[in-house]
């Protein structure tokens, strides 16, 4: 998919006065009804905006650059805010804001950007990562940040499987019910499978997948198929067949939201710039380090 068929408003100058902010945001998702502003509990979001009229003294409104679920954590989320707050130092919010925050939160930077810059349109990407332990080597600090399963599938496997979603793919299959989205075609950049150590030496499964944007619980969805898929010894054929289907139906189980973190939001138009239809050959597929083969 072309990014001209991305359909995002034009972005505008900021007015006089004023200034935009980008926030590189890190958080646990248990303590947290995701990350918009909940009526039934608290999201990640609604913490941030109190931290700021704490320090500004006046109502700010911050925008990510995507929505994680309840439960689901973050390593690199982005957002910004404005402000006519023109003489602080983005330093300064730094210290300020984190001091504001409950441990749960943690800003890991902050620039000042201008009116060209848009924490969800100027993203070019996103990735995600999910972690898995056998559970017999789950670890106390594990819980709730890494999900757990009995034993751990061949990793060839897995990867035949997670090959297919390189593309551009129509993915109704893996998308729950409530997403609100006219289109579910995304652009999949990477997806692979990879047997990690943790710092004790136990095996850690993590999958990675990158595209232009997911639809809701897509990523979970797609982690859990796989890896029942590879336990009852599926082919990459059967797992193609389910996602062309386009029926719900065909997909297993949906992965706990524990191991699931929002990695990092890519605004670089260069890192994925092989992925565009008339700057790739059809037919020709990168391998995980984006050369094309």
């Amino acid at each position: 998919m072309a990014r001209t068929d991305w359909n995002r408003p034009p972005l505008e100058p900021l007015a006089d006065g004023i200034k935009r902010y980008a926030l590189t945001v890190s958080y646990d998702g248990k303590a947290f009804n995701g990350w918009q502003r909940q009526k039934n509990g608290v999201g990640v979001e609604q913490v941030i905006e109190k931290a700021l009229f704490k320090m500004l003294k006046e109502p700010v409104r911050i925008i990510g650059a995507g929505r994680t679920d309840s439960g689901v954590h973050a390593m690199g989320q982005v957002c910004h805010f404005d402000t006519t707050h023109t003489n602080i130092p983005a330093f300064a919010y730094l210290s300020v804001i984190n001091c504001n925050l409950p441990p749960t939160v943690r800003i890991l930077k902050c620039v000042e950007v201008d009116g060209s810059f848009h924490s969800r349109y100027s993203a070019f990407a996103r990735e995600y990562k999910y972690y898995f332990k056998r559970e017999n080597e789950m670890t106390a600090p594990d819980n709730g940040f890494i999900s757990k399963t009995k034993k751990i599938p061949s990793i060839d496997t897995l990867n035949s499987f997670a090959k297919c979603l390189v593309g551009t793919h129509d993915f109704t299959t893996f998308t729950a019910t409530g997403d609100v989205s006219p289109s579910k075609c995304r652009d999949i950049y990477e997806s692979y499978w990879t047997l990690e150590k943790d710092k004790w030496g136990y095996d850690v499964l993590c999958y990675t997948i990158c595209g232009n944007a997911f639809l809701y619980k897509m990523v979970r969805s797609l982690v859990g198929t796989q890896m029942v898929y590879a336990y009852k010894k599926r082919t990459p054929e059967q797992f193609k067949e389910a996602l062309e289907s386009k029926n719900r139906k065909m997909a297993e189980t949906t992965a706990s939201p524990n191991g699931l973190f929002l990695y990092r939001i890519s605004y670089d138009p260069e890192e994925y710039r092989w992925f565009e239809k008339d700057a790739i050959p059809v037919g020709s597929l990168p391998n995980k380090d984006g050369d094309v083969k």
